[in-house]
């Protein structure tokens, strides 16, 4: 069997009692109506609708053509970083939380115009004058159309500042006071040596003058000469880098009383000694004197002795002689132990056999009439002389008076204890007087005694010799 042929096929009658080109031409009329249908629709949309005006207004009422979205305003949000400053001190304008804003003006004292366009959302800003301030920022949108939106940040204080030292270039001053109270008159420290990179110094003492002079050195002392209350200064100088800097320092506050006054010492009386030969003399009622013979040891002559003479008294300062009238006996106070009248006596001791009294009198010997000595303390003169040699006592002693009698009629007395032995019956042995030319005393009578016996052995022998011749 064999396939059919394309000319068997293309010779079959179609379903549908066409042909071929009749297909075709059906497709070509169907695309034209629908084109027309098309163009219809189009132009019954762009047709205006029954009833409606002939144009429609924007959103927004401004303009005439077709509808347009709507634009969002711009919205202004403003605050202070604070709210109390001193002057100088700065203060921040925020404005970041403003929305839909493109553009901000700042106006930072609130009742003058607003400032440069600036797209920074925060101004910081500084008052030079105190006073009440309430800062604005205003700002701007451009989307669709050109609109604005204010907003006032807040209140701000500004008060006056307080000046404060501030040091340049590292130097420091720094400046102690020695004291804080003080007199008129006394010295104040000022010592400025812990100040830092200073090489030059200057001082004002009263803290509300002028500085002084130049100066490299770093303590400073001073005085002031009125009462009062101050507060010294110093200011340092630093000269490094080719800059001149300096800085100041009050060193303390110095309280300045009145000196007190100090009392002068009065100086004690200083007592003139009277010479005991320049005394004053009075003289007092004179009567005959009667001569009274004195028998001697040594020979039958007598010295008479006046009595009833009117012996002149010396007046002066306490320890000074005081004469009495010379009768042979002692009426002088006694002094023990010490000089009387400036008389005084001194005695040397050789063991237990014998100790030496020897006189010290005031003046010069040819001054002296008469030394006498009152052994037994019963107020006579027991024996003369310059000296005076006495038996010595052990473990006993016995108050030796010492009555000088003078040429001019005055008379001292001394007592002390000396280690000798009291003359027995109290009576008073005679003595030969010392003369006015200050003799001697003559030799001591142990030596006499030997003399004698010494004699009397030559007699005895001699005799003896003439009985034995006559013997023989």
């Amino acid at each position: 069997m064999t396939s059919p042929t394309d000319d068997g096929e293309r010779g079959r009658p179609h379903r549908e009692g066409t042909t071929p080109d009749g297909r075709s031409t059906l497709g070509c009329r169907g695309g034209a109506l629908l084109l027309l249908a098309l163009v219809g629709a189009a132009v019954v949309l762009a047709s205006p609708v029954a009833g409606a005006s002939p144009t429609n207004d924007l959103v927004d009422g401004a303009g005439e053509g077709p509808a347009a979205l709507a634009t969002p305003s711009p919205v202004a949000d403003c605050t202070v970083s604070e709210t109390s400053v001193q002057v100088g001190e700065s203060v921040t304008l925020d404005a970041s939380a403003s929305e839909n804003a493109d553009d901000f003006q700042y106006d930072r004292y609130g009742d003058t115009s607003f400032g440069e366009y600036t797209a920074q959302r925060s101004r910081t800003v500084a008052y030079s004058e105190p006073g009440t301030y309430e800062p604005r920022v205003k700002v701007w949108s451009y989307s669709g159309t050109e609109s604005s939106d204010i907003d006032t940040c807040g209140t701000v204080t500004v008060t006056g500042s307080t000046p404060t030292s501030t040091p340049a270039s590292g130097v420091v001053a720094n400046c102690t006071a020695s004291e804080t109270t003080v007199q008129v008159g006394e010295s104040v420290t000022l010592v400025a040596s812990g100040s830092e990179h200073a090489e030059d110094f200057q001082y004002d003492r009263y803290g509300d003058a002028s500085f002084g002079e130049y100066t490299t050195q770093s303590i400073r002392t001073v005085a002031y000469a009125e009462p009062g209350t101050y507060e010294p200064r110093v200011r340092v100088w630093s000269y490094s880098g080719g800059a001149e800097t300096s800085d100041i320092d009050t060193c303390g506050t110095v309280t300045v009383t009145d000196a007190t006054p100090t009392p002068t010492p009065t100086p004690a009386p200083t007592s003139t000694p009277t010479p005991a030969s320049t005394a004053s003399l009075t003289a007092t009622a004179t009567s005959s004197p009667t001569p009274t013979a004195t028998p001697r040891a040594d020979g039958p002559a007598s010295t008479p002795t006046p009595t009833g003479t009117a012996v002149p008294t010396t007046t002066g300062p306490p320890g000074t002689e005081t004469p009495t009238p010379s009768t042979g006996t002692s009426t002088q106070a006694s002094a023990t132990g010490t000089a009387a009248g400036g008389t005084w006596f001194q005695y040397e001791s050789s063991g237990n056999d014998s100790v030496t009294l020897l006189a010290q009198p005031a003046v010069a010997r040819e001054d002296v009439e008469t030394y006498g000595w009152d052994i037994d303390g019963d107020g006579t003169v027991d024996r003369r002389g310059h000296s005076l040699e006495l038996p010595g006592a052990t473990g006993a002693e016995t108050a030796v008076t010492l009555l000088v009698e003078r040429v001019d009629g005055s008379t001292a007395s001394v007592t002390r204890d000396v280690p000798v032995a009291a003359l027995a019956g109290g009576t008073a042995a005679p003595d030969r007087a010392v003369t006015a030319a200050g003799a001697d005393d003559g030799p001591p009578v142990p030596v006499l005694l030997g003399l004698l016996l010494l004699v009397l052995f030559f007699v005895l022998a001699a005799l003896v010799v003439a009985r034995s011749q006559q013997d023989d």
